[in-house]
């Protein structure tokens, strides 16, 4: 190849790779917006970030909120956990905002400011969020360090404020040396020592090497123990191999968490456990406690139902299988159940010599996708156990009709099925 022809072939390769770059799109990906509010408490303007569920502008839902303090630096892991929490149905939506809180002025605003600041919060920006979003009147509050100090101060004076708080090593609680913590420690004894119900959600961490934090943990901890009054729910975690600057990643995930304990649908990791927890009348309480406090139906959701048949199934527990098939059947099971379960369940019926009721199920599924040739094949089986060998042979047909109609990757088994009926004397 000569001089010439190199460089034609070198410039229409780069004209074709310039090209292809030329195609690229590029937008701007923003996550919520930013929004200034002249405070007169503080006397500044004070930096807002909000961000709104997606499908927030399309209905007329209310949402909870979720109130971050140092939104510059966690107002995003805030808006990553609601948006993983909401995909795996663990918890609502949310609104996020977080409260930017800079240096230097960071810490007088969580400790010696914190009277100020908190009044700020109820008077000034709960009310502009309140008024100009949708919330259901749901709020939490979430800090780290001194910002869950903070947390915790607020929490004994104005309990009322929020629903929940969480509080990633918090301080300072118990440290006799600094004003604001004597402060806070006279705050704790004053509500738990008075009549108040304290009808409220407490959740806080500390870790590994963090000394003073701990110690004012592990004070508050004790505290509780001895003297909160039942109506307050609370969690302290003592989080293994963590370090003082990663604490707030784990306390606001596992504190939404636990804050919407019987949010998500029931399942079991074993029968065992089901049975330990109260059996049916536990499932049945807590939907009707879901259904109370979030507005879900009272009926057991379907992954309930699918999760204890298959446990009975996969622990080859016939009575329990047989008791969950025959009480869920009313609320829809099998109507909301896929065909490919549907018949996992039936060969089940069949591997404990019940044809009768293996052939109730494949016909239901033959019904709900006549297209599908699995439950097909299985009335086959059925059909066979019950020594009806022409019946059998009818259904394995079928099965493989429409097997190689629609590429079904079990193919291969209708043909043996049909050939070992075949080779039965």
């Amino acid at each position: 190849m000569n001089l010439k022809n190199l460089l034609s072939l070198c410039s229409l390769f780069s004209f074709i790779f310039c090209s292809s770059f030329a195609q690229i799109q590029i937008t701007e990906n923003t996550i919520g917006k930013n929004v200034v509010i002249p405070s007169k408490i503080l006397d500044e303007e004070r930096k807002i970030q909000i961000f709104l569920p997606e499908g927030y502008d399309g209905s007329s839902k209310k949402y909870p909120v979720v109130y971050i303090l140092d939104g510059q630096r966690l107002f995003l892991h805030g808006v990553s956990v609601s948006q993983s929490f909401k995909k795996f149905k663990l918890t609502p939506e949310h609104i996020i905002v977080g409260i930017t809180n800079m240096y230097p002025k960071r810490f007088g605003h969580f400790s010696s400011g914190a009277k100020t600041f908190l009044s700020f919060i109820a008077q000034e920006l709960i009310p502009y969020i309140d008024h100009t979003f949708r919330t259901s009147g749901e709020r939490l509050l979430f800090g780290w360090e001194y910002a869950g100090g903070f947390v915790i101060e607020t929490m004994t004076k104005n309990p009322e404020l929020f629903n929940g708080y969480l509080a990633a090593s918090p301080y300072p609680i118990h440290d006799t040396s600094l004003p604001i913590s004597v402060s806070r420690m006279k705050s704790l004894d004053s509500i738990l020592g008075s009549k108040k119900k304290l009808e409220t959600f407490l959740f806080f961490t500390s870790c590994n090497n963090e000394g003073v934090v701990t110690e004012g943990t592990e004070y508050l901890k004790n505290k509780l123990e001895s003297e909160a009054p039942n109506t307050l729910r609370w969690e302290y975690i003592y989080l293994q191999n963590e370090e003082h600057r990663s604490t707030p990643y784990h306390t606001l995930y596992h504190g939404l968490k636990q804050y919407y304990h019987n949010y998500p649908e029931l399942r079991f990791d074993s029968l065992e456990e089901y049975k330990k927890l109260g059996g049916m009348d536990n499932v049945i309480s807590y939907y009707k406690k879901r259904a109370e406090q979030f507005g879900f139906p009272e009926k057991i959701a379907q992954r309930t139902m699918w999760n204890l048949v298959k446990k009975a199934s996969d622990e080859d527990n016939y009575t329990a299988f047989n008791t969950f098939i025959n009480q869920f059947k009313p609320n829809d099971f099998l109507k909301n159940l896929r065909t490919n379960w549907g018949c996992v369940f039936s060969e089940f019926y069949l591997k404990h010599n019940q044809p009768e009721k293996a052939k109730e199920l494949y016909t239901f599924f033959t019904n709900k996708s006549p297209n599908a040739a699995r439950p097909v094949n299985g009335l086959g089986d059925v059909y066979r156990a019950l020594k009806n060998k022409k019946e059998a042979m009818m259904y394995y047909q079928h099965a493989i009709q429409l097997g190689k109609k629609n590429a079904d990757w079990r193919l291969e088994e209708y043909e043996k099925d049909l050939l070992n009926l075949k080779n039965e004397k």
